[in-house]
């Protein structure tokens, strides 16, 4: 009796684990690539970071991805104005750290 029931906690445990690495793969792969911009602008206040990312064999187009304060990554069209604008405002606070 001991002895299934030590099994069926290691089984559960290592069903746990590959559930959890599993989805941490999927959901990092899913977000690999922009695919489209968003529509609203975002003031960058509310933005903590950005990286880029360019079109290449992986990904069909450019996009600079803004990271929120909630924890959000917003892919935004590198051509647009306040795009650009947020990205320098972002850039000058780095060179002030």
């Amino acid at each position: 009796m001991m002895c299934s029931w030590k099994s069926f906690l290691l089984a559960a445990s290592v069903t746990v684990l590959l559930l959890h690495f599993g989805g941490e793969t999927e959901a990092a792969s899913n977000f690999d690539c922009c695919l489209r911009y968003t529509e609203n602008v975002i003031h960058p206040r509310y933005i903590v970071g950005f990286t880029q990312q360019l079109a290449n064999e992986a990904c069909d187009i450019n996009a600079i991805i803004f990271h929120t304060k909630r924890k959000l990554a917003v892919c935004a069209d590198p051509k647009r104005i306040w795009v650009k604008q947020a990205v320098r405002i972002l850039s000058q606070r780095v060179k002030k750290m």
